[in-house]
């Protein structure tokens, strides 16, 4: 009776989920995490190893975040390498510190956090430069191409990230093919989205070649054959839905064949033939996927994001296929919802910084307890009030500096458009009435209003690549010259400034003309392709950043001066 009463225990704990994986010491290794062939031994070998706190925390939590990754829980592996990449052990180390950053990029890519993925795009380029790491280079740079890509720029986004394809073709990194893999297929996805199903089969039949390379080199780690296997799926899958939107049943029926020999996947493996079954109306089947594709994104947690919205949208119009119009309808209600709460996501993140910021005060208050009511009082009262006076002077001052700013470019734009009198050439040195050539000084100021006119004029500035050289051509100078010309007559120290100075000025015009346009659109028609750059010199030349002065432009104008 006792023993099956131990049987019956080890039943019903195995079924309620808490049965666990006992790990022999001799794998209580971060390689034998990486080096198994089970995922879920991995993870025991993880849990064990925290437990018994025989590894550094930042190392734990990169393993176990590749592990969330693996398994496709991004939300969890962002938490993970997070906590990892803040741990001060990390920071000071350069190889670990740009190992986390590139899986931090792949995650907000992933998961189209565009506000943190620029921040730690920017922190990746920085870093890899440092470095001299190309691959790293090229990372941040494919996405920096599908986001200008996807901000409908959409020729400059391809060549970026072609360049970027090439650079990584040319490291030594040791998942380049697995990088290249990625890229190949967001290129397919642009390519299909653009119609341009030639370049996308280009595309398609690259991407399986970098599949073949992963496992021709014998890649172990995590289950890595039914990896490489589950890789080869999302190819076929995604080749099949490009031959089906191109019209090519015939060979699409025949890859949606190779697709299904390559065993079973998961959801997000195989959302990439959505399109496939929907054009050719397998529609129970796509249904399937989105409806387990749905129930993962709510079991990581993922209800309100654009990747649920994208779901949701198509599992809307497949419900409808299928006669299913009150969960069709059920399904645009939760996308209405989603859509509104992104709109205020970032606040609400804003929120939550500071309520931890004024807990944190709190806490800190408590542990003074020694200090009296009346003094707390003094205190928060000395500070605010100086927190408004500040704040208020603070603004006065930034927003009398843009008028006069504005007031200053009004004033000169009249002046450049007024015609140049030219002075005519001296015929008879001798002769009394001819006029005095021109000084060097005269003849640099002459020089300068004839280069700020053409520049303004025809705004030259919006070329990305137009520069110092270009500028000593226009007037017939040389570099070095024109260096001078610039830190004499011109209110920039040289000649990087005064370009930059003209495409924010011309960028605070679309700001007010345009409010449909993002700030990284705004950076680009500007010609600048680095938002960071544009809202840096933005904030110089206007004392406040685009955002700013888009949201007080009103205000701002009705402001005595």
């Amino acid at each position: 009776m006792k023993k099956l009463t131990v049987l019956l225990y080890l039943f019903i704990h195995t079924l309620t989920g808490n049965a666990t994986i006992t790990v022999p010491d001799s794998m209580l290794t971060i390689l034998h995490a990486y080096y198994t062939t089970s995922p879920d031994t991995s993870l025991a070998i993880i849990q064990t190893m925290r437990e018994r706190q025989m590894a550094p925390q930042w190392q734990l939590d990169m393993a176990e975040g590749d592990y969330c990754y693996f398994v496709l829980d991004y939300t969890k592996a962002l938490k993970f390498f997070q906590r990892a990449y803040d741990n001060i052990d990390v920071k000071g180390d350069d190889e670990r510190r740009l190992g986390l950053l590139e899986r931090l990029v792949h995650i907000h890519d992933i998961l189209y956090n565009d506000a943190e993925l620029a921040t730690f795009i920017h922190e990746l380029k920085q870093e890899a430069k440092r470095q001299k790491s190309d691959a790293d280079m090229a990372i941040a740079d494919f996405i920096i191409g599908k986001r200008t890509h996807y901000h409908r720029h959409k020729q400059k986004g391809y060549n970026i990230c072609i360049k970027a394809v090439e650079m990584m073709k040319n490291s030594d990194y040791f998942r380049k093919y697995n990088e290249l893999c990625s890229n190949y297929a967001d290129l397919l996805l642009m390519y299909m989205e653009d119609g341009r199903y030639n370049d996308a089969m280009r595309m398609s039949l690259l991407q399986e070649e970098a599949i073949l390379r992963i496992k021709g080199m014998n890649a172990k780690g995590m289950n890595a054959q039914s990896k490489n296997k589950e890789t080869l799926r999302f190819a076929y899958g995604l080749r099949a839905s490009l031959l089906a939107r191109a019209g090519q049943q015939e060979e699409a029926d025949r890859v949606y064949e190779e697709w299904k020999m390559q065993g079973n996947g998961n959801s997000i493996i195989d959302k990439a033939i959505l399109d496939y079954l929907i054009i050719y109306k397998h529609y129970q089947e796509a249904h399937d996927i989105i409806h387990h594709y749905c129930d993962m994104l709510r079991t990581q947690k993922d209800n309100y994001s654009y990747r649920m919205v994208s779901m949701l949208t198509t599992g809307a119009q497949v419900e409808a296929a299928l006669g299913n119009y009150d969960e069709a309808a059920r399904h645009c209600q939760e996308i209405k919802a989603i859509a509104d709460s992104l709109h205020i996501d970032r606040s609400e993140s804003l929120m939550a910084k500071t309520k931890d910021m004024i807990q944190d005060k709190e806490d800190i208050a408590r542990k003074n307890f020694k200090l009296n009511v009346l003094g707390v009082i003094l205190i928060f009262s000395i500070t605010i009030g100086g927190i408004v006076i500040y704040y208020t002077r603070h603004i006065r001052h930034r927003n009398k500096k843009l008028l006069k700013a504005l007031n200053t470019l009004e004033a000169y734009r009249k002046m450049a458009t007024e015609p140049t009198i030219t002075p005519s050439s001296p015929t008879n040195p001798s002769d009394p009435t001819t006029p005095t050539p021109p000084s060097t000084a005269d003849e640099n100021e002459r020089l300068f209003l004839k280069l700020d006119t053409k520049v303004t004029q025809d705004r030259l500035f919006l070329n990305p690549n137009f520069g110092r050289d270009d500028m000593a051509r226009l007037i017939g100078v040389d570099k070095n010259r024109i260096g001078r010309i610039m830190a004499k007559y011109s209110d920039a120290s040289n000649a990087a400034v005064y370009i930059n100075t003209k495409r924010v000025e011309y960028g605070a015009k679309l700001l007010l003309t345009h409010p449909e346009y993002t700030i990284a659109a705004i950076a680009s028609e500007c010609g600048m392709t680095n938002t960071v750059t544009f809202n840096r010199t933005f904030k110089e030349v206007y004392g406040m950043t685009p955002s700013e002065y888009r949201a007080n432009s009103e205000r701002i104008a009705q402001t005595p001066e």
